[in-house]
């Protein structure tokens, strides 16, 4: 026989459900086996036993359903947890899986259809049928997951520790008015059973966290200070190189050309070959020591611009080589290298020069070509060339490739090195967080509008 019950379409105290100033219609009841007072006992006394050596919200919640099924019948079981600053939550599911379930996505507080419940100012809610209950639908609701899985019997009372509201245990089914207040006492029973455990476990989960995130901190710093090391010492080798560079070759020929001086002033008078030959050996000492110094500073990014810079690189690292390889620069972020703060700047040129020496040197390619883009808030630069590639071995041990990482740690950039396009050459990828840069570009002097202005992102 069909029990009727005052269907309730708006969270009133126990007490006042059954008030005559009530104006709630009477509803059909869905027909439900009775459960015997010591069953819904046993099943209370069950849950403590069920949450014995549940280390993690997942197999407690699962768990939890699994032991409350009978007393308790649900399509769809879920508990919602404030996270540390109680303005988003995260909810662990068993039954249906929804969006909700989503973990890894925190949902601001103020679009959950249970708000009242968790901000305290409803003591529980119980729909007979939520699809269409005006309660589950303001705007900016995220309600989706009610419609998406056909969820219209629900409840949902809070979960509370130490005085305080910490979340909410939720219980839906397909089927409508099928929950009734018994059911309500009955969920809070088990949410207060389940709060101490709760609270407990997410301390524990916050306190893992912050340790893992500690952890991966201090290896950042350890990886930076290495990093910085190994650039360090670096720096200081091309120091001794350049050093060594000046000695053995600008100095020589600086000598060379003071002895033929010398000479010349014992003569009566100078012949106009020998003129000439000193002057064509001050010529190449000059072009000798200009290269010294761009391989120090280099002159042209600073002088014309990032892009300018880039394709002087290209056309005297292809020169120098000998080989007929063909350059291409591609930059569709329109200018956006000449707006990056000066260290970043010079440290992606550095990365770019590696990449194309790289290339040069062990890769025989026909054409090297970059090309610089704007998406996401990302500013990305990729190195590609056709030759033939670098093994694992020399890709990831070099001392070349080593600073390259280096230095896109250090303003942190990502840097990938992989197969070029079609599986020929190698591509080399360097992807910086403009939003990082910002504040870098401030303290520089380049506003942060100026270095963030992008267009439309399309992909990603």
């Amino acid at each position: 026989m069909t029990r009727l019950i005052p269907a309730v379409s708006k969270s009133v105290p126990f007490e006042n459900v059954f008030d005559p100033k009530n104006k709630n219609r009477l509803e059909p009841m869905a027909q439900r086996p009775h459960t015997l007072a010591e069953d819904v006992l046993h099943h209370f006394l069950g849950i403590s036993r069920a949450l014995a050596g549940q280390l993690d919200f997942q197999s407690m919640i699962d768990a939890v359903s699994r032991e409350i099924s009978p007393i308790l019948p649900h399509d769809h079981l879920d508990v919602c947890l404030f996270v540390l600053d109680r303005r988003e939550h995260i909810t662990y599911e068993s039954g249906v899986h929804t969006l909700w379930g989503d973990v890894a996505q925190p949902m601001p507080v103020h679009t959950s259809p249970i708000r009242t419940v968790l901000l305290g100012e409803q003591p529980f809610l119980l729909t007979h049928d939520a699809m269409n209950d005006a309660r589950f639908a303001f705007p900016g609701a995220i309600n989706h997951p009610i419609f998406d899985a056909r969820l219209r019997s629900r409840l949902h009372v809070p979960l509370r520790a130490r005085g305080e509201i910490i979340g909410a245990l939720s219980c839906s089914k397909h089927t409508e008015h099928f929950y009734t207040l018994d059911d309500v006492r009955h969920t809070q029973h088990v949410a207060d059973l389940l709060a101490s455990y709760v609270y407990a476990l997410r301390q524990t989960e916050q306190a893992k966290q912050l340790a893992i995130a500690e952890a991966q901190v201090r290896a950042r710093e350890e990886g930076l200070r290495q990093g910085a090391l190994r650039l360090t010492e670096e720096l200081e080798r091309e120091r001794q190189r350049v050093g060594m560079d000046l000695h053995d070759q600008t100095l020589a020929d600086m000598t060379r050309l003071h002895r033929r001086i010398a000479r010349l002033q014992t003569l009566p008078s100078v012949p106009g070959e020998d003129l000439r030959g000193i002057a064509r050996a001050l010529k190449d000492s000059m072009q000798e020591l200009r290269q010294l110094i761009d391989a120090v500073k280099p002159t042209v990014l600073q002088l014309f611009g990032f892009e300018e810079g880039v394709e002087d690189l290209l056309r005297r690292s292809v020169r120098d080589s000998g080989l007929s390889i063909e350059t291409r620069l591609q930059d569709s972020t329109d200018g956006m290298g000449d707006r990056l703060p000066e260290s970043v700047k010079v440290a992606v040129f550095r990365i770019i020069q590696e990449a194309v020496n790289n290339a040069i040197k062990h890769a025989m390619p026909d054409s090297i070509v970059i090309h610089i883009s704007h998406t996401c808030g990302l500013l990305q630069l990729t190195i590609d060339d056709d030759g033939l590639g670098l093994d694992v071995g020399h890709r990831f041990n070099s001392g070349g490739i080593q600073n390259m990482q280096v230095r896109a740690q250090l303003m942190a950039a990502q840097l990938t090195i992989e197969r070029g396009p079609h599986e020929r050459g190698t591509r080399v990828r360097v992807c910086l967080p403009l939003a990082d840069l910002a504040v870098v570009g401030e303290a520089a002097g380049v506003s942060g509008p100026a270095l963030l202005t992008e267009t439309p992102c399309t992909s990603c």
